[in-house]
């Protein structure tokens, strides 16, 4: 069976209805920029402390899987049934990845001391309280923009600890998962702004799950399959691939663009 069969199919992600759900306008004052300061802290000495942790969804990239599943023990296959849930995004149709919350509806990872994957927890948490993103149009290679999300449960916003929007992305280390995700983002940023109706068939969504979540598999493919007979990849890229899981992901990323749009990110031999 696929992964993604049954998959649940997740409604049209809209910026204007997340920021009316935030009861935000986004204009001059509430979009933020790199320098754009802000009071927010989290300790255990808040009393909302943890509560942010559930009644979530919590999407995952690739870099999140592979930083999760290592710190876990587990191989791709093993975090994926055990941890995750697949959906079907309206907006792109490919398949993603989000995080399975416990029975109560809280992060399975959360205690009272706080995450147990702290060190490794995902992007999306990273953000928070930050939201951040894109406009992107043929008209425009893009825009971003950040806003604070201000929950009412939330008391770090009563803390005098300020930060800029800059300071939280190093400090949180975003900018790191950034790099490790860019090429995978502009897959999906490219698929909904160029075909945004069509969609892919099953050998399609086999290829970008596998090239964006199953790392084991998408290793067994290069290296037991005739992939190294098509593609041109010289020794030493072979030896980093079977060493490096990260740079093992971003090829896989880089293949994907070949794969399902044609882009000139592959050498193949003879050629």
């Amino acid at each position: 069976m696929v992964p993604w069969a049954g998959a649940i199919k997740i409604k049209e992600v809209n910026m204007d209805n997340i920021l009316n759900k935030l009861g935000l306008n986004l204009d001059e004052e509430t979009k933020l920029t790199n320098d754009s300061t802000f009071s927010f802290d989290c300790h255990k000495g808040l009393s909302c402390y943890n509560t942010c942790c559930g009644d979530l969804d919590i999407f995952l990239t690739p870099y999140d899987v592979l930083r999760m599943k290592n710190k876990l023990g587990l191989s791709s296959a093993e975090f994926i049934s055990e941890y995750t849930e697949p959906v079907i995004h309206h907006e792109s149709k490919l398949p993603f990845l989000k995080l399975k919350l416990g029975e109560k509806g809280s992060c399975r990872f959360v205690t009272a001391e706080g995450c147990s994957l702290y060190e490794d927890r995902p992007l999306a948490c990273r953000y928070y309280p930050i939201g951040f993103g894109i406009y992107k149009n043929e008209a425009a290679a893009g825009s971003d923009f950040y806003f604070l999300i201000k929950e009412a449960h939330c008391k770090g916003f009563e803390e005098e600890r300020e930060w800029t929007v800059a300071e939280w992305r190093k400090t949180q280390e975003i900018d790191v998962y950034d790099d490790k995700n860019k090429v995978w983002m502009d897959i999906i940023l490219n698929k909904k702004m160029y075909s945004p109706d069509l969609e892919p068939d099953e050998k399609s969504l086999k290829m970008f799950f596998m090239g964006s979540y199953e790392l084991d598999s998408f290793k067994n493919f290069v290296f037991e399959s005739r992939f190294l007979e098509i593609f041109d990849v010289d020794d030493d890229e072979q030896e980093l691939l079977k060493k490096d899981e990260v740079e093992l992901m971003q090829f896989a990323h880089k293949w994907l663009q070949y794969a399902l749009f044609r882009m000139p990110t592959m050498k193949l031999r003879g050629k």
